[in-house]
């Protein structure tokens, strides 16, 4: 997933110097002074306060000059709002806080560190993520729905099957979900694992190759990898040649079966069941009477089609910047569903899933730890791409409660800020927490 760049900025920048000890941590709940007084300075500087000499210890200004943090925090102001309040500090021991702040159109979460000693100034800072600002789910939805283009959510409680969605946002629509059709790939394994079909040390050949997202397109042609390697490499930093790999040696017959048993609404809107590599190379204009056929063609001629093309739909036939510059082909090539169909996925892992595979999907929260730690449990899988953005959860609440959550947002007509979704689902996932 894709962050705003001031925001990334700010993590690559201020989480250099970072020195909590998390064992004291677990000791250590009361707010000191200069905690206290820290956390104004910290309001002080986001304000605009040129106080970085006195505030900041000697390796944190080498690592972050004055000039370059009032750089971040003025397009941090720009994109979230001037920040306007402190809204609560949460020691973690006597010389590190969670602080939560107000801007005009966000709530930002910034971890602070200081020096052990007198006199305590900030040796670590990172801002952790955002979210909206809405006091109920119900004005978070109704934010959601005013971005621009197609928008779907759906929360479920998953503790028994009889009641009516938590909230629900166009619950039956079609949308285009990018990588989060990797959530399909993963229950399909841990059936076959759970079968006794295979195993997670099974060893594969890496391959066929695709584009980024990921690593592995930049490791030998056929490296030898686990299942399990392969399988949390898709799902944590969504590595397309691990999944491109796992959907040729799984086959399109126990994809589509998987589909089915999930409850897709439109099974044949997944088949045949594209390869990232195989979805991107059609959206090229080289391929453009191939991705005419294929398009033209019911779901069995598709698969015919699509053994019929895959030589050719090559690496090098991918154009990048018609990748990555704006929409395309999203209403058409695509992996396609409902958020209700996301749901009913996820509730099949929540009923059906090893705890092997329920740990892969729980590496990588997403939205960030600060939000994950108010969870037991807290698994996710996104998909972004120019026009589309997916963010699925499965969440276990601290009082033993299940959710499945799915927001999507489709615009074939413009790329879409990131940040804005982001920061909503953000304050979803908070305000479901909150007891």
């Amino acid at each position: 997933m894709r962050f705003l760049s001031a925001f990334a900025l700010f993590l690559l920048a201020c989480s250099l110097m970072s020195n909590s000890n998390p064992a004291e941590a677990q000791t250590q709940t009361v707010l000191s002074e200069q905690l206290a007084a820290r956390s104004a300075d910290v309001l002080r500087l986001l304000q605009g306060a040129e106080i970085e000499a006195e505030v900041f210890d000697e390796n944190f200004r080498n690592a972050v000059p004055p000039a370059q943090f009032r750089a971040l925090t003025r397009q941090v102001a720009a994109e979230q709002g001037r920040p306007l309040e402190i809204l609560s500090i949460e020691p973690r021991n006597a010389h590190s806080a969670t602080l939560r702040i107000r801007f005009e159109k966000s709530i930002g979460t910034i971890n602070m560190d200081l020096e052990t000693k007198t006199p305590h100034r900030i040796s670590g800072l990172l801002l952790t993520g955002f979210e909206a600002a809405g006091t109920s789910i119900d004005d978070v939805l109704a934010a959601i729905d005013t971005l621009p283009g197609r928008q779907g959510v759906l929360i479920q409680l998953l503790d028994t099957t009889d009641l009516p969605p938590v909230a629900a946002l166009d619950p039956d629509g079609r949308y285009a979900i990018a990588s989060a059709f990797k959530l399909y790939v993963l229950a399909e394994l841990d059936r076959a694992v759970r079968a006794g079909e295979r195993q997670w040390s099974d060893v594969v050949p890496l391959g066929p190759k695709s584009h980024p997202s990921g690593i592995s397109q930049n490791w030998p042609d056929g490296s030898p990898v686990t299942l399990h390697t392969l399988a949390t490499l898709m799902i944590s930093i969504s590595d397309n040649s691990a999944t491109d790999t796992l959907v040729k040696i799984l086959g399109q017959e126990r994809l589509a079966d998987i589909v089915k048993a999930t409850g897709h609404h439109n099974p044949a809107e997944l088949q045949p069941f594209l390869m990232t590599r195989q979805a991107s190379a059609l959206k090229m204009p080289v391929h453009a009477e191939r991705r005419a056929r294929f398009l033209a063609a019911g779901p069995e001629e598709r698969e015919n089609l699509l053994a019929e093309f895959d030589s050719v739909l090559t690496l090098d036939s991918l154009d990048s910047r018609i990748l990555t510059s704006k929409p395309n082909y999203i209403d058409q090539l695509e992996w396609f569903a409902t958020p209700q169909d996301m749901v009913r996925l996820l509730a099949h892992l929540d009923r059906n899933a090893s705890p092997e595979s329920l740990a892969i999907l729980a590496v990588n929260p997403g939205i960030g730890q600060d939000a994950a730690r108010k969870w037991r449990y807290f698994g996710y899988k996104g998909g972004s791409e120019p026009g589309v953005l997916s963010y699925n959860f499965l969440l276990r609440s601290g009082a033993g409660k299940n959710y499945a959550l799915s927001v999507t947002w489709n615009n074939p007509e413009q790329s879409l800020q990131e940040s804005d979704l982001l920061a909503l689902t953000t304050r979803l996932v908070n305000l479901l927490a909150d007891p």
